[in-house]
């Protein structure tokens, strides 16, 4: 299988603005193979590409039985040294907060492994999670909603909702939390919404998962490569329509986080207020009982 990895990495192993002299496209290095590993990048990164195959070589096995694909051929990978070269190469505006990036069909990730906007540690196994859902899906990967593929690449890369829901959580207190039918298009928008829409992603799956347990997430894949339709693939799954997953997922962030909600209201600092006057209002009134009482014994 490394063959084959070899061939799809040599095929995108150009720097877009990376040309010699006489005008020909300058190939990258290959700079660290291992068993499900194959790393390129620029000469000086080998002790990167080294760090960045060992990242593979531990999720890719981890992940693969998660997502229910036995494709475990070498990941090409591509690592930038310089942000501006990784934000040419793949195509994003120099102001993005990409730092990854899994490439279709040939499934090779491209990562930004300058660690100015996040470590290497957390970006590889995210984009590795979406190479091997892309083995799992196969040709229905079309149909595979964006929320569904960003949030099963959070989940394998490890974000669980001890991390997601208290953000979900303080959306739905303030009103603003995004809604199913909306969430693929938030994706796109970039800010606090596109940043948003990876966090309900990750909890809807971490959702799936405690409602259905962790296979839950091969199966929807394995099903969807078949039937190449999702809201099928949902409803056959896990006896849900898309409105029902939503309301049932909401129901259990604000369920589980009652409390918390509550505490983090704009509304509570006048609650206490209220309160406070009541308690002191009570009192009051009971003081002054108290010596009305005392006055017409003493009389």
């Amino acid at each position: 299988m490394v063959w084959r990895a070899r061939v799809l990495l040599a095929a995108v192993l150009i720097l877009p603005a990376g040309r010699a002299n006489g005008g020909e496209p300058v190939r990258l290095p290959v700079l660290a193979t291992t068993r499900y590993a194959l790393v390129a990048g620029a000469p000086g990164g080998a002790d990167t590409a080294r760090r960045v195959a060992d990242l593979i070589d531990e999720a890719a096995p981890r992940i693969a039985p998660l997502v229910g694909t036995d494709d475990l051929s070498p990941v090409p990978a591509i690592i930038y040294l310089d942000r501006r070269e990784f934000l040419a190469a793949t195509g994003m505006p120099p102001r993005a907060a990409v730092v990854g990036l899994a490439v279709f069909p040939a499934g090779v990730i491209h990562v930004d492994s300058t660690g100015a906007l996040a470590s290497i540690e957390r970006v590889v196994p995210h984009e590795v999670g979406h190479v091997l859902v892309g083995r799992a899906v196969g040709p229905a990967y079309a149909a595979l909603p964006t929320w569904l593929n960003e949030g099963i690449a959070e989940y394998v890369a490890g974000e669980r909702a001890a991390q997601v829901d208290p953000v979900t959580l303080r959306a739905v207190g303030r009103g603003d939390i995004i809604p199913l039918s909306e969430l693929d298009a938030a994706f796109r928008s970039g800010g606090g919404r596109g940043r948003l829409a990876y966090v309900e992603a990750a909890s809807i799956v971490n959702f799936l998962v405690s409602a259905r347990g962790e296979t839950i997430i091969a199966s929807l894949l394995g099903s969807l490569r078949e039937t190449r339709d999702f809201e099928v693939t949902l409803e056959q799954e896990t006896g849900w329509q898309l409105g029902a997953l939503e309301k049932a997922w909401h129901r259990s962030v604000s369920r589980r986080f009652r409390w918390p909600l509550l505490l983090s209201s704009p509304a509570l600092p006048f609650l206490l207020m209220l309160l406070l006057f009541i308690v002191g209002l009570v009192r009051f009134l009971l003081e002054r009982r108290r010596r009305q009482e005392m006055a017409e014994q003493d009389w």
